[in-house]
C-alpha cells in the first residue's frame, strides 16, 4: 500500500463488495415500498361494500353484487359492461384493450367521456346471445340491467356482477374500488379514487371559505315535450351543484330526485343562474333562447342578468366520477373571476 491507497485487487474487493451492499439496500427498499403499497392498497379496500376479503390480493376472489355471491376465478382479461357509468369507471382502470365490447352510448361522442376509447368495438344489446358471443371473462351489470339478462347469462356460465352506480363522492370512491378489484387493478383504482379526490378538493377550496351569502343560487332545468324538469335533493345534477359551490334552490324548495315544475316554481326559486343540460339535438339551445325571451321570467334573477348556460350533457346526465368535470365546468360559471386562470383537464387513463 502506497501513500494510503490499495492495490488494485482490494480496490475491486472493496469496489464488489460496496455494489453488493447497495443491491442487498435497494432490494430492501423495493420490498418495502411493496409492502407499504400493499398495506395502502389493502386499507382502501376494507369497508367498500361488496369486498368480502379486503386481505385477498390473490385470486380466485369473492365478492357480493346486487345479484349476489359472485367468484371472480382469475384476473379477467376480457371485460363487458352494460352501462356508460361503468364503461366510462373501467377505461379509467384498465387498458383499452381488455374491453372487448361496449354498448352504443358509450360510443356516442355527444353521450360519452370514454368514446375515443370505445370507439369501433362490437355493439353489446340486452340481447344474452350477443353478449355471449364476445366471450366475456367477466360482465358487469348495472342496476338498471333486467333480472331475466342476468340470469340468462349466468345460466350459459358466464360471470355476472351487477354493481350500484353511485352519484355522491362516498359512492364514486366505493364504486370505483369495487371494480378496480373485480378486474384485479387495485392499485390503479386507488391512483384514480386519489386523482378524483384531488380535484374534488381543489375545486372546492375556490369557494368553501366564502359566506354562504356569496354563494350562488342554481338551478338545473331541462325539457322534454310540455314538461319542465329540474334536479332537487339527491339528484347528480343536484350534487354536482354542491360541489361546484352553488345552492341548489329546488333542494331548498323541498325538491328530490328529478321532478316534474311548473314555471311558476321556477319564478318562486328565483335562481341566480340556471343551467341547461339537456342536448343540443334534443332542442336544449330552443329551450334556452325561449326561456330568455319569455316576459312571464323577465323577473327571475338569472334570466335578467343573462346568467342561463347550456351545459355539456355527458358532464351531467352520467353516472360516474366524471361527473365532477361538470362541477368544474359550472364552477367556471359560478365563480369566472377565481377560475379565470384555471384549466381542467380530463381525467387520465392507464397505458396500453
Amino acid at each position: 500500500m502506497k501513500n494510503g491507497s490499495l492495490n488494485s485487487p482490494a480496490r475491486t474487493w472493496f469496489g464488489e463488495r460496496a455494489l453488493a451492499i447497495v443491491a442487498v439496500l435497494l432490494t430492501a427498499i423495493l420490498v418495502l415500498a411493496a409492502c407499504r403499497s400493499d398495506a395502502d392498497v389493502e386499507g382502501a379496500l376494507v369497508g367498500v361494500g361488496g369486498i368480502i376479503d379486503p386481505a385477498n390480493l390473490g385470486w380466485p376472489r369473492d365478492v357480493t353484487g346486487l345479484n349476489g355471491p359472485v367468484t371472480i376465478l382469475e384476473k379477467p382479461e376480457r371485460i363487458v359492461t352494460i352501462s356508460l357509468g361503468h364503461d366510462e369507471v373501467t377505461y379509467a382502470l384498465v387498458p383499452r384493450n381488455r374491453v372487448v365490447a361496449t354498448n352504443i352510448y358509450t360510443q356516442s361522442p355527444e353521450q360519452s367521456n370514454v368514446a375515443h376509447l370505445a370507439a369501433g368495438l362490437p355493439e353489446i344489446t340486452s340481447d344474452a346471445e350477443v353478449i355471449v358471443a364476445q366471450s366475456p371473462d367477466i360482465v358487469i351489470a348495472s342496476p338498471f340491467t333486467s333480472l331475466e339478462l342476468i340470469k340468462a347469462l349466468e345460466n350459459v356460465g358466464m360471470i355476472v356482477l351487477q354493481t350500484n352506480l353511485h352519484n355522491d363522492a362516498d359512492g364514486r370512491h366505493q364504486d370505483i374500488m369495487l371494480l378496480g378489484y373485480a378486474y384485479g387493478e387495485e392499485e390503479r383504482a386507488l391512483e384514480v379514487v386519489e386523482e378524483v379526490e384531488k380535484r374534488e378538493t381543489n375545486l372546492r377550496s375556490i369557494w368553501d371559505s366564502k359566506p354562504e351569502v356569496q354563494r350562488i343560487r342554481v338551478l338545473s332545468a331541462t325539457l322534454y315535450g310540455d314538461s319542465l324538469y329540474t334536479a332537487g335533493a339527491g339528484s347528480t345534477e343536484g350534487e354536482i351543484i354542491n360541489i361546484a359551490g352553488g345552492i341548489n334552490v329546488a333542494a331548498e324548495a323541498g325538491l328530490e330526485n328529478n321532478p316534474i315544475i311548473s314555471y311558476e316554481s321556477l319564478i318562486a326559486m328565483d335562481p341566480e343562474v340556471i343551467f341547461i343540460p339537456q342536448p343540443v339535438e334534443f332542442g336544449g339551445e330552443e329551450f334556452r333562447d325561449a326561456m330568455l325571451a319569455n316576459p312571464v321570467l323577465a323577473s327571475v334573477a338569472a334570466i335578467r342578468d343573462g346568467r342561463v348556460f347550456m351545459a355539456d350533457p355527458k358532464y351531467f346526465t352520467t353516472l360516474s366520477f366524471w361527473n365532477l368535470r361538470g362541477a368544474e365546468e359550472l364552477a367556471r360559471d359560478l365563480w369566472p373571476e377565481e377560475l379565470a386562470d384555471t384549466t381542467f383537464g380530463p381525467f387520465s387513463f392507464p397505458s396500453e
